[in-house]
């Protein structure tokens, strides 16, 4: 595997027991570099109840953070005790005012798209009212006058808005969605989780199937742990469903049965993985081996 290169590594942060990535580059950088997806969980600000389009922030399973926190492609951050002391360092009246500051630039940013947006669409209901009153022309006995129809003053309302909206521009309020310009690099180091490999937390399986470059995602609704897909899954097709066992753990065979006929059934291969204890001194690496498994008669 080629060495990682800057912006690696990137932040993940811990927040109650979960694993959260706040920042989209960092998501985009996993995603095309470490193939790592993690699952979308953020809901929209007017709507928190929705469930259909998510977004930031993106949470990643415990064995991928284990994944990556090896591979040396990300670090984990205590999220609490990093925003708490962050916040009393924050009572310098210099550094309070540096990120006073930054919230302003990204206000100012905000105006300036809104303003602009309101003003092409003002232009264009201007422009559609032009064109209505020139086809909608009636002679009385006063010669020719626009006539108005309901359409007409419809648009004209709608213009109205949006001279309204456009004066409301200078009243937005911006609502941080990251906290890069709150946290200084310090905190970075400071408050890295001690135990970000935990052995409960390690799974040699994700790890195995990471670093040979394929990308995963939940696998509950398919009866396994993992659904494994050789490129991003929104180019492919899942290949296999996934689940690992300790390599002395008796496999009940309902699993084996469920596992194999479900993956059978939606055309993928059912894989099953564990670690492998040293075999000698010689070899004092432990090896992940996988076995696929396909229902061949129903």
């Amino acid at each position: 595997m080629a060495a990682l290169e800057a912006p690696f590594p990137v932040r993940i942060t811990c927040i109650a027991g979960r694993y959260l990535i706040f920042d989209s580059d960092a998501a985009a950088l996993l995603r095309r570099q470490v193939n790592t997806n993690g699952v979308l969980v953020g809901t929209a600000p007017q709507q928190p109840t929705q469930n259909m389009f998510l977004g930031l922030p993106i949470e990643l399973r415990p064995e991928e953070v284990e994944a990556l926190v090896r591979k040396g492609a990300a670090y984990v951050v205590d999220g609490a005790a990093a925003h708490r002391d962050t916040l009393q360092a924050y009572r310098d009246p210099a550094k309070r005012q540096a990120y006073i500051e930054s919230l302003r630039r990204q206000k100012e940013i905000a105006q300036a798209a809104l303003a602009e947006r309101s003003a092409h669409r003002s232009l264009d209901v201007a422009d559609k009212i032009k064109r209505s009153k020139k086809q909608k022309l009636v002679v009385n006995n006063a010669g020719l006058v626009p006539a108005d129809s309901p359409e007409d003053q419809k648009k004209q309302n709608e213009q109205e808005g949006d001279t309204m909206a456009a004066s409301q521009v200078k009243r937005i309020a911006v609502t941080p969605t990251a906290s890069n310009t709150l946290l200084p690099n310090w905190v970075h180091v400071e408050h890295l989780r001690a135990d970000a490999l935990s052995e409960d937390e390690a799974a040699p399986l994700c790890r195995h199937l990471l670093n040979n470059g394929f990308h995963m995602t939940p696998g509950l609704r398919f009866g396994a742990q993992y659904s494994v897909y050789p490129g991003d899954p929104l180019r492919f097709h899942a290949h296999f469903m996934a689940s690992q066992y300790d390599w002395h753990e008796p496999i009940p065979i309902l699993d084996i049965v469920a596992g194999g006929r479900l993956a059978t059934a939606v055309k993928k291969a059912y894989l099953l993985g564990g670690e492998q204890p040293p075999l000698a001194d010689a070899d004092p690496e432990p090896r992940v081996r996988t076995f696929c498994l396909e229902w061949a008669a129903m």
